[in-house]
């Protein structure tokens, strides 16, 4: 089954493609609207007026940015099905059409990491004390240290939520590339990339812990 469920993928790369394509562009440009419209209300709102849009804002943004990462994800997916010698030396019209499969892919990934900008200034539009040029590599230091306490506790606080939900999901993920390995000769890099991934997550946060109370402890 899932080795006819991964020919079926490989014959529908392209219109798969353009699929998520065309759904990127369209929940993209839908999106940045309803945005949009959110920040001009917010500039005259009143104060429990201004609470009600910020968590629309908040809303909106959050499942905006979901779906521009799912976009992106798939798009990598369902191209690395052709990755294949074979399937590429199996015929003419294989390599032709993932050679135009590669174009509609850099076409979406381009268009989403514009997207991405774009949001960015959307939010500036209505928060002009948000610092920070997106396409600047500074941009997340920047942008954090114009925010308020209450902002910055939310991202601290959501940032915990996800290194713990990682910190649960990286040894199922790595169990599950071992097995794979075992029953569908995946080869080792799947697994020695989940664990790089486990060992940098995990690394990052305890030498955070350790450099954070070392400046707290210079500090008195």
């Amino acid at each position: 089954i899932a080795g006819q469920l991964y020919g079926w993928l490989q014959a529908s790369i392209l219109p798969i493609l353009v699929v998520l394509l065309v759904f990127s562009v369209a929940a993209g440009e839908f999106s940045c609207r309803k945005m949009k419209k959110i920040m001009v209300q917010l500039a005259d709102a009143e104060d429990e007026e201004s609470d009600r849009l910020e968590y629309e804002e908040e809303k909106w943004g959050a499942l905006s940015m979901n779906l521009n990462v799912i976009s992106q994800t798939f798009c990598m997916i369902v191209l690395s099905a052709g990755y294949s010698s074979n399937y590429l030396s199996s015929s003419e019209a294989a390599r032709g059409s993932f050679l135009y499969a590669c174009v509609v892919f850099i076409i979406c990934m381009a268009y989403d990491s514009f997207w991405q900008i774009r949001y960015v200034k959307l939010i500036q539009l209505g928060h002009p004390e948000k610092l920070g040029d997106p396409s600047s590599i500074n941009f997340q230091k920047k942008w954090l240290e114009s925010c308020d306490e209450a902002e910055r506790e939310v991202i601290y606080r959501s940032s915990y939520k996800a290194y713990m939900m990682l910190g649960r999901l990286m040894p199922i993920l790595l169990v599950l590339t071992m097995l794979a390995n075992l029953l569908f000769n995946t080869g080792m890099l799947a697994v020695i990339v989940v664990a790089v991934i486990w060992l940098v997550v995990t690394l990052t946060y305890t030498h955070s812990c350790v450099s954070l109370k070392g400046e707290k402890a210079l500090m008195k």
